[in-house]
């Protein structure tokens, strides 16, 4: 009988650490499927913060276009309200109608400017203000100098009455670089 019972405590014992392997192992199962269940929950959470921050990317090209347009519109109303308060077209002609308006910013606000930013500040295209720009110069020599920078960019520039009467006297009289600008502009247009 004692073997029987030795018998029966060796099956109890092997039951036993069945059991407890059994349970070892359903207790790593479980914390696999916890880990995995944390794992997907911070690829959602990573995929939704990613999708968020596209989200925040498109919204802010957006708003940099309508800035952008917002610019476009200022600048255009602007040269538009500086070219409305302005015109003084009673001959009819369109260009010299152009060409007063031109003048009158460039008094407004005197410097050096670029054919591109004519073209912006006038609402106009570039042929027009390349003939526009002769015209100032034909009209107001005094003041209006047209001048050619590198790779035949052209500048208009306005001389306030106020400078210094040795500039005056050299822009009263014609370079030899005006009046190859001068020849050049006329075979452009």
């Amino acid at each position: 009988m004692e073997v029987m019972f030795e018998e029966l405590l060796e099956v109890y014992k092997n039951k036993v650490s069945d059991s407890e392997r059994e349970l070892e192992e359903n207790r790593a199962m479980m914390g696999l499927i916890l880990a995995v269940e944390n794992i997907s929950n911070m690829l959602t959470a990573k995929q939704q913060d990613v999708d968020l921050l596209g989200r925040l990317i498109d919204q802010v090209d957006h708003l940099s276009k309508e800035v952008a347009d917002l610019k476009s519109q200022m600048k255009t109303r602007h040269a538009k309200s500086s070219v409305g308060r302005a015109p003084k077209v009673s001959e009819g002609n369109a260009l010299d109608g152009h060409t007063e308006t031109l003048i009158d910013l460039l008094r407004e606000r005197p410097g050096r400017y670029t054919t591109s930013e004519l073209v912006e500040m006038l609402g106009l295209n570039k042929t027009t203000v390349i003939t526009v720009m002769k015209r100032a110069v034909d009209m107001d020599p005094a003041h209006v100098k047209l001048t050619q920078g590198k790779r035949r960019k052209l500048y208009l520039s306005y001389i306030p009455e106020d400078d210094e009467p040795g500039e005056r006297r050299e822009a009263e009289s014609p370079t030899e670089e005006e009046d190859r600008v001068r020849l050049e502009l006329m075979s452009m247009t």
